[in-house]
């Protein structure tokens, strides 16, 4: 066997893993009775030991792969939870005027307005994903001041988020008519 063909072995997929694993360790661990009647007894005690090389390398393999699996899951569940927390706690201490702003996306039936490109306000939600351009071709609308607008819409996940937690919801009340 030469190297590059090991190293393709370890590239198989989890599915083939498991199947090799699988078939190995039954032909390694199964009684000759068994065994007899597959016609394998003399497979396996001439090539037990290939066998038992692949049970052990594709088992081991198989283990790492569903470890990695499991902790890669947990950190990204670990990972999400932070992002909620962080996201909560910037929605909770967020100044005035990025509640009215907010308010005034949410009391939009779309979620959609034309905003003011270049103010600080609209960079700052912009950069931590609160709202985001309407597309990425669009006209741009000049106001008396040579301001360029643009139409930005509320992130769903800020829409949810409000609506899912009590205290953010008491924070962006939104009162009619007013």
């Amino acid at each position: 066997m030469k190297v590059k063909d090991f190293i393709d072995f370890l590239k198989l997929p989890p599915n083939i893993l498991a199947a090799l694993s699988l078939v190995t360790g039954i032909i390694l661990f199964v009684p000759d009775k068994a065994l007899s009647k597959l016609y394998m007894v003399d497979f396996r005690n001439n090539y037990g030991f290939i066998i038992s090389i692949v049970f052990l390398i594709s088992t081991a393999i198989l283990i790492v792969f569903i470890v990695t699996f499991v902790f890669d899951k947990i950190k990204k569940k670990i990972e999400n939870k932070k992002l909620k927390e962080a996201q909560i706690k910037y929605l909770m201490n967020a100044e005035q005027a990025k509640v009215k702003l907010i308010k005034e996306f949410i009391k939009d039936e779309t979620h959609t307005l034309s905003i003011p490109m270049n103010n600080g306000l609209t960079s700052e939600l912009s950069h931590f994903g609160i709202i985001s351009l309407a597309g990425n071709t669009q006209p741009v609308d000049f106001g008396y001041d040579s301001e360029m607008y643009i139409k930005y819409f509320l992130q769903p996940w800020v829409i949810n988020l409000i609506n899912d937690e009590e205290k953010l919801r008491d924070k962006y009340k939104i009162k009619w008519g007013v």
